[in-house]
């Protein structure tokens, strides 16, 4: 069966050769690897093109966003599974062997998590996301407006379950286009969970890293609100338009969105696009949110709440330093291991 690997690259040509690499490490004749670039002004499509034939490409002659070239990558591809690779990550070269594994007609989508890694290459000894959910998570998403599961690169589709959906449109998903397919696949199919994690997520944005935010879009936790707040109208809309399935707004957040959202009000509380917002909102709407998510322990929960209390009560300058702690992964660690010793 047939996969296809889309790489959508808009200048990142120092990270470039590295996907493409790890996309041709995988095994079988049945994988195409389409490399989408999204006019980038620097060697970007130097890279590409000194892969010859073994990659299929295509080049946009103005900079239109995510949407764009993922639409042109998926008009061009013919696998029965679709994997969307950032261009500044990679897969592990048995990631398609392990999700060949898995593949079955009730499944919408196989998702794995991804090793953090620095701009370089190197560990950083953690993995993303913290919670994986899998099954039927709809239910979450009417709940939450989204599930626990990775980041673009981190997810593979059976194709009948997103193509619908394209092509995107391009003006409304300059960026975040992953989540159009991560929401909406789930409405054909369960979700599987590969059982460790398949390739690499690398962090080098240190702009945002100062500033306490995850990932390498947005520099300010208010943006982060805002695009989230985007992605979900906007998807929930697709839905409606071509599957006659409307969702009310969900009544819960999520707990990992709280996370910024607290962070937005003690940072910058002058852009924090919820001016309601107060201590003890945000410490009712956490605890509302975690009795209703699956996965957690009663442990972390409780961890999870006493990081809220100190991020909301410490003075504001400490604020960003304990989110760049990014103490959730360990802490899941440490109640796993004390776990173990006392059993």
């Amino acid at each position: 069966m047939r996969i296809s690997i889309l790489i959508n690259n808009f200048n990142y040509a120092r990270y470039l050769g590295d996907a493409i690499d790890s996309a041709l490490a995988q095994a079988g004749p049945d994988v195409e690897v389409i490399v989408c670039d999204d006019a980038s002004t620097d060697r970007s499509w130097e890279v590409i093109t000194g892969y010859g034939t073994r990659i299929r490409s295509w080049r946009s002659p103005h900079n239109l966003g995510q949407a764009s070239a993922m639409n042109a990558g998926m008009s061009m591809s013919s696998g029965a599974w679709v994997l969307f690779l950032d261009a500044d990550d990679r897969l592990d070269p048995e990631a398609l062997a392990v999700c060949r594994t898995l593949m079955a007609e009730d499944v919408a989508k196989i998702q794995f998590q991804l090793q953090c890694i620095t701009e370089d290459g190197r560990p950083m000894g953690r993995q993303i996301p913290y919670l994986l959910h899998e099954g039927d998570v709809r239910p979450l998403i009417q709940r939450f407006g989204t599930y626990g599961g990775p980041p673009s690169s981190g997810n593979l589709y059976r194709r009948s379950a997103i193509e619908r959906y394209f092509p995107l449109d391009t003006p409304a998903w300059r960026r975040a286009a992953d989540t159009p397919p991560f929401l909406l696949s789930a409405f054909h199919g369960r979700v599987v969970n590969a059982p460790r994690p398949l390739g690499c997520y690398r962090i080098h944005s240190s702009a945002n890293r100062a500033r306490g935010c995850f990932g390498n879009i947005s520099a300010r936790h208010g943006d982060m609100l805002r695009i989230e707040a985007h992605r979900r109208s906007t998807t929930l809309a697709l839905l409606a338009r071509h599957d006659g399935i409307v969702l009310d707004s969900p009544p819960l957040h999520a707990p990992w969105n709280l996370r910024s959202r607290a962070l937005s009000l003690r940072t910058e509380p002058e852009r924090h696009p919820y001016p309601e917002d107060t201590l003890a909102s945000l410490m009712r709407m956490q605890a509302d949110s975690l009795a209703a998510c699956p996965g957690y322990t009663w442990s972390e929960r409780r961890a999870a709440q006493l990081w809220l209390l100190v991020v909301l009560l410490v003075p504001t300058s400490w604020a960003p330093r304990i989110a760049i702690s990014n103490t959730s992964g360990r802490i899941r660690r440490w109640f796993r291991q004390l776990r173990t010793h006392v059993v």
